[in-house]
């Protein structure tokens, strides 16, 4: 009998991974899209229009914020938009999505 109910506990906890990994994923995928919207909302497309993060609203929020609100994905989004080499960031550190990129993502799906 504590075979089984240790065997369920188990079942239990990798469950509990499993749609947490699910559910960090989904909201990590949403964010994706809402960042490539936040530049075009910005009409950050291309080096001439590029944005700092602070005039994109993307900052990392305080340490006071990350205690008192939900987790905010959109800087692990924006982190992989910059390694993926979509999102690029200019001399000065401002970032734009070029027009060749954008069309790519709105051609997958990605972007609206």
């Amino acid at each position: 009998m504590a075979d089984y109910s240790s065997i369920l506990v188990i079942l239990v906890v990798l469950g509990g991974v499993a749609v947490a990994l699910f559910i960090s994923a989904r909201m990590t995928k949403r964010a994706v899209g809402q960042v490539i919207a936040i530049f075009q909302r910005h009409n950050a497309i291309g080096i001439q229009q590029a944005k700092t993060v602070n005039e994109l609203g993307l900052t990392p929020p305080s340490l006071m914020d990350r205690f008192t609100r939900m987790r905010d994905y959109k800087q692990n989004a924006l982190n992989i938009l910059l390694k993926a080499n979509i999102v690029q960031a200019t001399e000065e550190g401002k970032l734009f999505i070029s027009a060749e990129k954008l069309a790519e993502l709105k051609s997958k799906g990605i972007a609206k």
